[in-house]
């Protein structure tokens, strides 16, 4: 038993200095989420909350931020008659940049305000429905620019994490279900251990071992999905955004490119499975949407100044370099973009 005592010491020993250690150093804070319901169905985090950024275990690229008034990064507090609210996942959220280095603080700058973003990691094309449906009346943003990435459309049917929606398919009905989040109280209190965010955030030790189990899983134990679901999906959703949007604001797509595809062509996997993003784009001009493609303007800038756009092999999201090229793209759209009528903006 003295053994056993005796390594039981030492491990609590080591993890007591480790948590002090990391106390000190820039480990990821964690962001507290407010609850989500059916009445405000899409994830934001807690207002006014100061965050810490940094990535992999030598807590790389290290940033410190706070959220806005409605709970979102990098965005200035969001009022009435907004000229861009840019909606995504964390590729919009950006934590791993400074304000100014994204694509809505670059918009912000060249049109003189009145640009938001509204984003959030994991969020799917329904979560961004959902945010267009609620902050569409509450705004009357002129424009509202939705980003695209290969998860939407690769995990576009599956069902979503706590705190966001999906859309379910049952025959011809196409549907938006909701996934409540509710905060747990062990959460809030583990999160105060920095040995714990430093395991859970930056050494993502969860995902690891989720990505096994899900390696371990027999070839299609998750089913197939049906035949036409992706297309009953994408009619539903793409028809109703125009109705969410309404005549007073303009939608504009943003859609990511396959930028390790560039970085290392025939050897480097595709991001987006299939014909996802071909069918995505062709849907959403069909439907008289405009549409911001950024893989040609990527593989441009790739060709020119053999400039990554991103932290990849580490991290996949966009650096300040594909932010500055996606705003350049939108600029011209925006200039163009209809001024809402007082009757529509006040609907």
């Amino acid at each position: 038993m003295r053994p056993l005592f005796a390594i039981g010491l030492g491990v609590l020993a080591t993890a007591l200095v480790l948590e002090v250690v990391l106390q000190c150093l820039p480990v990821v804070s964690g962001l507290r989420m407010e609850d989500s319901s059916a009445a405000v169905p899409f994830n934001r985090y807690l207002p006014r909350q100061p965050y810490v950024y940094s990535h992999g275990w030598a807590l790389a690229n290290a940033r410190r931020g706070m959220t806005n008034a409605q709970g979102y990064s990098n965005s200035a507090d969001f009022q009435d008659g907004a000229a861009v609210l840019v909606a995504g996942d964390s590729f919009i959220e950006s934590l791993m940049l400074d304000y100014a280095d994204t694509v809505q603080g670059n918009l912000d700058l060249a049109l003189g305000g009145k640009v938001y973003a509204a984003a959030g990691s994991g969020n799917g094309l329904a979560d961004g429905l959902a945010m267009l449906r609620y902050y569409q009346p509450r705004l009357h943003p002129r424009t509202v620019v939705l980003f695209v990435d290969a998860g939407n459309l690769n995990e576009l049917l599956a069902p979503a994490q706590r705190g966001h929606s999906y859309f379910v398919v049952s025959g011809q009905a196409v549907s938006v279900v909701h996934n409540p989040y509710v905060e747990s109280k062990v959460k809030r209190l583990v999160a105060h251990s920095a040995l714990a965010r430093y395991v859970y955030y930056n050494l993502k030790l969860s995902d690891w071992l989720l990505s096994k189990l899900q390696n371990s899983k027999p070839a299609g134990a998750a089913g197939a999905v049906p035949a036409g679901a992706r297309e009953a999906a994408l009619e539903f959703y793409l028809t109703q955004l125009r109705q969410a949007g309404g005549a007073a604001t303009r939608i504009i797509f943003l859609v990511d490119g396959e930028r390790n595809v560039l970085y290392e062509p025939g050897r480097a996997q595709p991001q987006w499975h299939g014909d996802n993003r071909s069918v995505f784009m062709e849907r959403a001009r069909q439907h008289g949407y405009a549409l911001v493609d950024m893989q040609p303007v990527f593989a441009q800038h790739w060709a020119v100044r053999r400039e990554r756009m991103d932290f990849l092999p580490m991290d996949g999201h966009w650096n300040k370099v594909a932010h500055g090229l996606a705003a350049q793209q939108l600029l011209p759209l925006l200039a163009t973009a209809p001024t809402p009528s007082p009757a529509a903006a006040g609907n």
